[in-house]
């Protein structure tokens, strides 16, 4: 309201009165009505000297005043006479303006404003410069006026240089005073903005006229009222609008001494549309790598696949070969016939997995592809193990299956895959063992296939570990292996919605259960009706 002081509550008051009263100029006193000192700032201490029995309370602003008369600072006269004026124009509440000079030539003016409680408010102001550049102007006013027009040419000439050296800058540049009104504009500026010269001569503020945000990308607003400090903290940091024409401009503003701030407009346009031409070259030799990369992680891993997958089929086109050879003299048609498809079996797996691993670009990107067809799981199971016994002797395969009947829409070829891949590590990860357990049977929503060994087992914590592409159990050392089997065996069931499990104990051995998802009554319909249930499932890899 107006005649009225705004101050808002805050412990941090007296901090701030502290550093109010310390940066001022002037010297700022209070006394209460009993002339006892209240407030003095160290500029009042310096320039009314003080005493410190003052500051300590031993005597009041009275005693002062007449040791100020005795000292002759309020002139010639009486001193008890001279003090006891004083003293009444305090207690009389009067205020005053004088002054008075102590002897080393120094003039004070104390302006006094008395208080509602009866005390004195006096602000006190060296005026000695003021005084004697008083005295010089009227003993020199002459002189003085030629000095003075001397440096006004000066200044001109001064003034004709920065405005050459400002016009000299390529980049627009605008000048303003404190409260943000424009002052000056160089060509450059001109040329990106012709309209400033009249918003200066008009003392319009360069937030008023310059606003920036997605007004300025097409248009200028004239508007007014728009908040100079907010313009200035929007462009204290560099920054790039489009503005003028619908150029790319960066803007930054500096503050000078007295107040103001210095804009810069630096047209960046053809800068922008070189970085964006460099950038769409970066991004497409960004591509070209990754590609590079992804190409050069398929070979790894293809590498790595056929490396461990494609170990048991050529074991058993392996076996089957030298039978034939040692054997060929002696067998008959349909024993030849059936190692020869055996082989042929096993060449068809191989040429399975590849065609799935570059159909998928990478199994491990989950996007396997699966070609489901209806498969009973019992003579499926039965072939893997009876193939698995020919070819590691060293292990009795026991198997176990409570599954007549059931019938799966799988993807044969890779279901097979993940059989061998736990059956193979069963037989790999116990090599003091002497047999392996299959068994398979329905439980609630699912056929669980659980393969046992008796071998080295798997740490407890190494355990949610093992699916991982390339990681191998700590007690797998020594035994050859790459990592990829359990990781492939788990998206494949993932692509079928099932699921793989593992219990271990190092030491005694491990249990690895595939489940698969199983519906007897769709599974019957789709029998029926030759169709496919559309399962998906997902894979993973070996120990």
């Amino acid at each position: 309201m107006a005649g009225e002081h705004f101050i808002a509550e805050s412990d941090q008051l007296l901090p701030l009165l502290s550093q109010l009263l310390d940066t001022t100029h002037q010297g700022v006193s209070v006394i209460d009505k009993d002339f006892k000192l209240l407030l003095a700032n160290q500029r009042a201490v310096e320039l009314l000297d003080l005493p410190q029995a003052l500051l300590d309370g031993t005597y009041n602003f009275a005693d002062m005043i007449a040791e100020h008369a005795r000292r002759g600072y309020y002139g010639p006269g009486d001193p008890e006479e001279v003090a006891r004026e004083r003293i009444a124009i305090l207690k009389n509440g009067e205020a005053h303006d004088l002054e008075k000079q102590h002897a080393d030539g120094t003039v004070l003016r104390l302006r006094g404003t008395p208080l509602e409680n009866g005390g004195f408010m006096t602000i006190v102001t060296d005026v000695t410069i003021e005084r004697a550049a008083e005295r010089y102007l009227a003993e020199n006013r002459d002189d003085l006026a030629g000095r003075l027009e001397v440096q006004a040419r000066d200044l001109k000439a001064s003034h004709d240089l920065l405005s050459s050296a400002v016009d000299a800058i390529p980049d627009g540049l605008v000048m303003t005073d404190r409260d943000g009104v424009l002052t000056l504009a160089n060509d450059a500026m001109k040329r990106l903005f012709p309209e400033i010269e009249g918003h200066i001569r008009d003392k319009r503020t360069i937030a008023s006229v310059i606003p920036l945000g997605s007004a300025a990308a097409r248009t200028v607003d004239h508007s007014e009222g728009v908040d100079k400090d907010a313009f200035f903290e929007h462009v204290a940091v560099e920054s790039d609008h489009r503005m003028f024409a619908n150029k790319w401009i960066r803007v930054q503003s500096s503050p000078v001494s007295h107040g103001g701030h210095i804009v810069v407009f630096a047209d960046i346009s053809d800068f922008k549309k070189q970085n964006k031409t460099l950038r769409a070259h970066a991004d497409q030799l960004v591509k070209h790598l990754r590609k590079e990369k992804r190409l050069n992680e398929m070979q790894r891993e293809f590498v790595s696949m056929a490396s461990h997958e494609f170990r048991t089929p050529l074991a058993i086109i392996d076996g089957a070969a030298q039978r034939l050879k040692r054997r060929i003299d002696r067998l008959e048609p349909l024993d030849v016939l059936e190692r020869v498809t055996r082989i042929r079996d096993a060449v068809g797996r191989m040429q399975y997995l590849i065609d799935r691993f570059i159909d998928s670009s990478g199994a491990h990107s989950g996007n396997m592809e699966i070609e489901p067809t209806l498969q009973p799981l019992d003579a499926l199971l039965g072939a893997i193990c009876r193939q698995q016994a020919q070819v590691h002797t060293s292990h009795r395969i026991e198997t176990s299956f409570d599954i007549d009947g059931v019938v799966l829409n799988i993807d044969r070829r890779m279901i097979e895959q993940c059989v061998l891949n736990v059956l193979g590590n069963a037989i790999k990860y116990s090599p003091g063992g002497d047999r392996i357990e299959v068994k398979a049977h329905v439980e609630g929503r699912y056929v669980e296939i659980r393969v046992s060994d008796f071998g080295v087992g798997i740490p407890k914590n190494e355990i949610s570990k093992i699916f991982g592409r390339y990681f191998r159990a700590s007690t797998s050392s020594g035994i050859p292996g790459t990592g990829i089997g359990l990781n492939l065996t788990e998206m494949v069931m993932e692509q079928h919605h099932g699921k793989i499990e593992v219990e271990s104990t190092v030491g005694e051995g491990t249990t690895v259960v595939l489940k698969l998802p199983y519906a007897q009554d769709e599974a019957i319909g789709a029998q029926a009706d030759s169709g496919a249930l559309v399962v998906k499932t997902a894979a993973a890899g070996a120990r």
